[in-house]
C-alpha cells in the first residue's frame, strides 16, 4: 500500500534551535523530528496528522516502502525501520572493511596510520547516527511498535561493538610498527655483536710490535687477518643459528 508522504525541502519553519539540541520537539499536537544519516541532519514533521518529509535522502528512502496502512504510527515505524535498514548495511560494510584491515596491519601491508583514521572516522559517524536514532526512537515511544524499537536498540548496540574494536586498530597498528623496530634494532645489534670482538682484537693489534705485518703480501699478513675472519664467520654462524639474522 502507498501512503501519501508530503515532501518539502523548506526548513526554515522548522524549530532548528530546538531540534539540534532535543532531536524530537513537541509543539502542541505537532511533533518535530531530526534523524542523522552520514552524519547529516534529516528531518520530518508531523502536522495536523500528516507525515512531511523536509530531507531529500530520507525522502529517498521511504518514497517507494510499502505499508501495511496509513495510520501515523505505521508511517513513523516504516522511517524508523529504513533508516535501521540503512544503518544495517552501513554497518556491515564497515566490518568488512574491519576484517581486512586487521589481517593487513596483522601482515605488516599498512605502513601508516592514515586508512586507521579514515576507518575510525567511518565507525564514529555509524555510531553517532546510531546513537542517535536510539535517543529519537525512545522520544517517540507512543508512535513506535516494541519490534522497530527493539531493532533500533540493536542497531545501535553493534555500532557500539564496532567502535569498541575498532580502537583496537590503534593498539594493533603500534604494536606491528614496534615489532618492524625491533626487527631493525636486532639486526643492528646482530652486526655490532660481530663486529665488537674483531674491533676489539684489532685494537690489540694495533699496539706497536716489530713482529706485525708491514705489508698485505706477507705471511704475518695472513697470521694478522686469519683470527680476526675466523672470529666473524663464527659469531655470523652463532647469530643466524639463535635466529638473529
Amino acid at each position: 500500500m502507498k501512503c501519501e508522504i508530503r515532501y518539502d525541502e523548506d526548513i526554515s519553519k522548522l524549530p532548528l534551535d530546538d531540534l539540534n539540541v532535543y532531536r524530537v520537539v513537541y509543539m502542541g499536537q505537532n511533533v518535530y523530528v531530526r534523524i542523522d544519516i552520514n552524519g547529516k541532519s534529516t528531518y520530518f514533521s508531523l502536522i495536523d496528522g500528516k507525515v512531511t518529509i523536509h530531507s531529500k535522502e530520507l525522502f529517498n528512502m521511504i518514497k517507494d516502502s510499502d505499508f501495511d496502512n496509513c495510520e501515523l504510527t505505521t508511517i513513523i515505524d516504516v522511517i524508523l525501520d529504513e533508516v535501521v535498514y540503512y544503518l544495517g548495511v552501513k554497518r556491515t560494510e564497515l566490518f568488512r572493511k574491519f576484517d581486512q584491515l586487521f589481517e593487513r596491519i596483522t601482515e605488516g601491508q599498512v605502513k601508516n596510520v592514515g586508512e586507521v583514521k579514515d576507518l575510525r572516522k567511518e565507525i564514529q559517524t555509524l555510531y553517532s547516527d546510531s546513537s542517535s536514532l536510539f535517543y529519537v526512537a525512545k522520544k517517540l515511544s507512543k508512535f513506535v511498535s516494541k519490534d522497530t524499537l527493539d531493532n533500533v536498540a540493536f542497531a545501535y548496540e553493534r555500532s557500539e561493538i564496532l567502535i569498541t574494536r575498532s580502537a583496537d586498530l590503534y593498539n594493533i597498528y603500534l604494536t606491528e610498527v614496534q615489532n618492524e623496530l625491533n626487527i631493525i634494532i636486532k639486526k643492528l645489534t646482530s652486526i655490532s655483536f660481530i663486529f665488537l670482538p674483531i674491533t676489539a682484537i684489532a685494537s690489540i693489534y694495533a699496539v706497536s710490535y716489530s713482529s706485525l705485518p708491514s705489508s698485505l703480501d706477507s705471511i704475518d699478513t695472513v697470521y694478522f687477518l686469519t683470527p680476526l675472519i675466523v672470529l666473524g664467520i663464527m659469531l655470523t654462524l652463532y647469530l643466524k643459528k639463535i635466529n638473529w639474522l
